[in-house]
């Protein structure tokens, strides 16, 4: 019998998104609140494990039944209790899973605690489920999350769900509608980690472009970031082509602290298909939109996602996307096949690509991204460049970090650079990095 004032010790695997990774910090700290310590390699098999799952493709679906078998071989004794966005979308297919004796909705994963509870009295050998289709909160809340040992940036949800109706998209259908944090409340979270010593804080959403607070749009919160804390970083993810606006624009070049870096999916390069994603812009209005931002930001890291066969693409649609994508200023490129997601509308699309054509494209595109990505650090040989230095070390033993426009930067120094801004000269360019040395001879 489930017994909670025995069971203390508690394990996490997260799978998928930074957003994922960053509730996954925040489940920890509601849980620590409640009397639970994260388990660590010495502490021997946790008393519960929670497997915080991802739901984008076939392979991450994959991934989570992969890691729940890990989990229940490594921690035998445990309750396991699986939750996000595969728990969201297809929870009875996580409850036949072996293994599984809890699964949690989005909704529900913040009420962990009590659902552990209720295990007292649910049947052995039985999954319970406890998923609410839908019932997000209007208000995404903001924790104050500060314990992140070891780490110089954190990640902060300002905003979750999409209004957006992509067809090819589960997540939107995992997440719900779109829903913000309050203003107040995230300015007051990111000095917070300000003063727990966290050196860049980087703004996440499902749906980031969407962030709306009253007359508070996504332009303005980063505006009071910048004004009311004394961060000395702010960094965007993921953000839609249609959301990146002119005052977004102007902010990033005047604000030394707004790092010169977005990743901007594409998604596809023709616009027959982009119009069948339901994508809401054109190839035209992408290309304008880095070329105007290429032009204003000088040195700007503008990473892609791209997607391959997706439902009726056919190679013309393809040559489109790869020559679109050659003229484009990026300095990478996520690339990946079409995955076929129960309940999307691309599920029931005609003209269904063969898989072996699809990756045949994916890996074309990703030799063109691998290519930019050597051209875009190799312009930065002899320049000078600050790095935000993380708190370990490469294998070799060398000083790493992140420059402003996201390049991996590495570099001999002390140990005492942890976790601080140094000023260092690039080198020369080798296996995706940038080999620095520090500036002024320190």
């Amino acid at each position: 019998m489930y017994n909670q004032r025995i069971m203390k010790k508690i394990a996490f695997t997260t799978l998928g998104c930074r957003y994922n990774r960053l509730e996954s910090a925040e489940l920890a700290h509601e849980l620590d609140q409640a009397g639970y310590t994260q388990a660590t390699a010495e502490d021997g098999p946790a008393d519960v494990v929670v497997i915080n799952t991802c739901a984008v493709t076939g392979k991450s679906a994959a991934s989570a039944r992969a890691a729940i078998r890990a989990a229940r071989a490594d921690n035998p004794a445990a309750r396991v209790v699986v939750t996000g966005c595969y728990s969201e979308t297809s929870p009875d297919d996580v409850a036949s899973v072996e293994g599984v004796d809890l699964v949690l909705g989005n909704a529900e994963k913040f009420s962990m605690t009590q659902a552990l509870r209720k295990l007292d009295n649910h049947p052995e050998g039985e999954a319970l489920v406890l998923v609410a289709h839908g019932a997000m909160p209007e208000r995404l809340p903001v924790r104050p999350v500060t314990g992140m040992s070891g780490r110089t940036n954190a990640y902060l949800n300002v905003q979750s769900g999409c209004d957006e109706v992509c067809s090819f998209c589960v997540v939107r259908i995992a997440r719900g509608k779109s829903r913000s944090a309050s203003a107040a409340e995230l300015v007051e979270q990111v000095q917070r980690l300000s003063d727990a010593g966290i050196k860049e804080v980087v703004l996440s959403g499902i749906n980031i472009g969407q962030y709306s607070d009253g007359d508070t749009d996504l332009a303005t919160l980063l505006e009071a970031v910048l004004i009311r804390t004394d961060i000395t970083r702010v960094r965007l993810s993921s953000i839609n082509p249609n959301n990146v606006t002119q005052r977004l624009i102007d902010l990033m070049a005047l604000e030394s602290r707004f790092c010169s870096h977005l990743h901007i999916p594409l998604q596809n390069g023709s616009d027959r298909i982009l119009r069948l994603m339901r994508r809401p812009y054109t190839s035209v209005m992408y290309e304008d939109l880095l070329n105007r931002l290429a032009e204003r930001i000088e040195g700007i890291g503008l990473g892609a996602d791209v997607m391959t066969g997706f439902p009726g693409e056919t190679d013309e649609d393809f040559g489109m996307t790869r020559s679109l994508v050659e003229r484009l200023p990026l300095m990478m490129m996520h690339v990946f096949s079409y995955s076929s997601r129960a309940g999307t509308e691309a599920c029931s699309m005609p003209g269904a690509v063969v898989r072996a054509r699809a990756k045949e494209r994916t890996a074309e595109l990703k030799a063109i991204s691998d290519m930019k990505r050597r051209e875009f650090i190799s312009a930065h040989e002899g320049k000078e460049l600050d790095v935000l230095v993380e708190s370990s070390r490469t294998a070799g033993g060398k000083l790493k970090g992140f420059t402003a426009n996201y390049i991996p930067a590495v570099f001999e120094g002390p140990d005492d650079m942890s976790n601080s801004m140094v000023r260092v000269t690039g080198w020369r360019a080798k296996e995706g990095a940038l080999e620095c040395r520090l500036s002024g001879g320190a």
